[in-house]
Order: C-alpha cells, then sequence, then structure tokens
C-alpha cells in the first residue's frame, strides 16, 4: 500500500492516513518501507496523533526488517516521548523461537542505555510467527518406524526384537506402560517404560537403565518419588473411541503443566539438559535376554 501511494505520488504519510481512514480502530502500520526510524514511525505518529483528536486509539506499528531489537528499542522511545506508550510493536520477519530469544536478550542488555524500560517493552511486543510455524523447519521428515515387539499365540504374548549394528536403534520388546516420575520438587525427573505387569508404585527401589547403553543406569529410592504419572490413555477399545475428548483450552492447560514440571535446564533453548526416558530393570534383561537368543540362534557354528 505504501508502495502505490508512493507510485500515485501521496507518500507514506498519505498510505498511513488511508489506511487508518478505514481502520480507524484497528490502525496498525508497517513502518520500514522506506526508513524505519527517519520516516516510518514519525509519520506513524503523526497519524496517532490525529486518530487520538478523533477519540481512536491506535493499535501499534510493525516491524519486518533489520535488527528487530534495536529498532523495537528507538520506536519505542519515540512513541513514548509522544505519550503512546501501550501502543503494540508487531515484530515479524522469518520469526522462531531462538531469534525471539535473542531479541528479547538484547533489549534486556540495550534498552537501558536509551533510557526505555526493557520490562515494558518486552510486554508490548506481539510476535508474527509464520513461515518457521506452517513448515517443519528443523526436522522436515518424521523419522518414525513402525517395528513389530510382541506376536500374540494361542492366547500368549510372545515378546520380538528388532536387531540393529546402531545400539539405538534395537526395539524395546514386549507390551508397555509409560510412567512419568516426578521428585520432591514436583519437577519430572524421568520417563520410565516398563513391562506391561510392571508397577513403579508397588517398588521400593526403581532401577533405570538407559535405553541402548548398559553402562549408564541410576537407581532412585522410593523415598526420592513424590509422585507418578501413567501416560498411557485409553483411546480406542474394540474398535470404538472411549475417549472424552479435551476442549482446546484444558490441552493449553495441560500443555503448560507439563512444560512447568520440567526443570530450567531442560527447558532452555541452547544447549538444553537431556531429559531421560529410560527402561525398567525387567525390561532391559528381557532386552538383552531376546538379544543373546537371537545371536545364538543365527550364529553359524
Amino acid at each position: 500500500m505504501v508502495q502505490l501511494s508512493m507510485a500515485l505520488g501521496h507518500g507514506e504519510l498519505g498510505a498511513f492516513r488511508a489506511y487508518a481512514d478505514v481502520y480507524p480502530d484497528d490502525t496498525l502500520l508497517l513502518v520500514d518501507t522506506i526508513d524505519t526510524l527517519e520516516s516510518g514511525v514519525p509519520n506513524a505518529i503523526t497519524v496517532f496523533e490525529e486518530l487520538r483528536r478523533k477519540g481512536h486509539k491506535p493499535v501499534g506499528i510493525r516491524l519486518d526488517s533489520g535488527d528487530l531489537a534495536y529498532l523495537s528499542i528507538q520506536s519505542a522511545k519515540l512513541l513514548n516521548d509522544a505519550g503512546f506508550e501501550d501502543t503494540a510493536i508487531v515484530l515479524s520477519s522469518d520469526l522462531d523461537e531462538l531469534v525471539i530469544w535473542q531479541i528479547i536478550t538484547q533489549i534486556s542488555e540495550e534498552a537501558p542505555r536509551y533510557g526505555v524500560d526493557p520490562d515494558h517493552l518486552i510486554k508490548r511486543l506481539v510476535y508474527g510467527v509464520g513461515t518457521r510455524l506452517i513448515t517443519s523447519w528443523g526436522e522436515p521428515a518424521l523419522g518414525g518406524v513402525y517395528k513389530l515387539v510382541a506376536v500374540k499365540q494361542n492366547g500368549q504374548w510372545n515378546s520380538a526384537i528388532k536387531i540393529s549394528e546402531t545400539p539405538s536403534k534395537v526395539s524395546n520388546p514386549g507390551s508397555k506402560r509409560v510412567w512419568r516420575l516426578y521428585d520432591r520438587r514436583n519437577k519430572a525427573t524421568a520417563d520410565l517404560v516398563m513391562l506391561e505387569d510392571e508397577n513403579p508404585e508397588t517398588m521400593e527401589k526403581i532401577v533405570l537403565h538407559h535405553p541402548s547403553d548398559h553402562t549408564k543406569y541410576r537407581a532412585i529410592s522410593r523415598r526420592e518419588i513424590t509422585r507418578m504419572e501413567s501416560l498411557h490413555v485409553e483411546i480406542m477399545r474394540n474398535g470404538k473411541v472411549v475417549y472424552a475428548m479435551p476442549s482446546l483450552e484444558e490441552i493449553r492447560q495441560q500443555r503448560i503443566s507439563d512444560v512447568a514440571a520440567l526443570d530450567p535446564g531442560i527447558r532452555r533453548l541452547v544447549n538444553p539438559h537431556i531429559y531421560h526416558v529410560s527402561l525398567s530393570r525387567k525390561l532391559w534383561n528381557l532386552k538383552e535376554e531376546l538379544i543373546e537368543a537371537a545371536r545364538a540362534e543365527n550364529i553359524v557354528v
């Protein structure tokens, strides 16, 4: 719209005014077409003042190029000086969680030197995340593989295993359940994969094995665990749905609760700690027995 207005001889200010005439209560102006700080923001402020005199409240400005952190600080300073301390500053341009984190970090460090309150500025920011939200940016393909873990024969389940030269690709046999263990801080300390007939709530000591490295394991006393959560939920039974679907808000609250239960070191965006998913001792022993049996059966003497 700004480019069209310029081509018609009305300039950036003319484009902003035309937009505000059509959307007086939803005026959000893209200010980086010409020069963000020398032209875009000053012209936006002019239009915002005109709207205010008419009894309307502008929504804010949008930045879509350049050093978004620096431009946010300088734009906020200009807006604050003009009495628009609460107008939004919308950021876009291939944003993802790491870019947003970097912007917030830079604002926290640089804003005070320009007389801008970093906390207030960060709270008024709005992030337009598009490209990297609608595409699988870092993992364009799901590396999921179906592997048989048990076969039912004559009413009995027989465990199956797939062996690989890559230890992490050796499947975990048998019918299983997954439990989440919470420590005394009510933080999730590990997920534990167990055979279906196991129940960690009846154990005094729980041994957690690394899924593929026999040298890595740890034991947890029952006294160290304050809560155990079964992560398996029955969705279908005999071909029929038996699950009451939660609302979007319930799903959102569950996600917030699950993330809050993780340690900050696991939640951090750069070099996070690994959250451990372990095998029970019984499952680990079964896995080792099946590996040995499979190798012995196929060894040619």
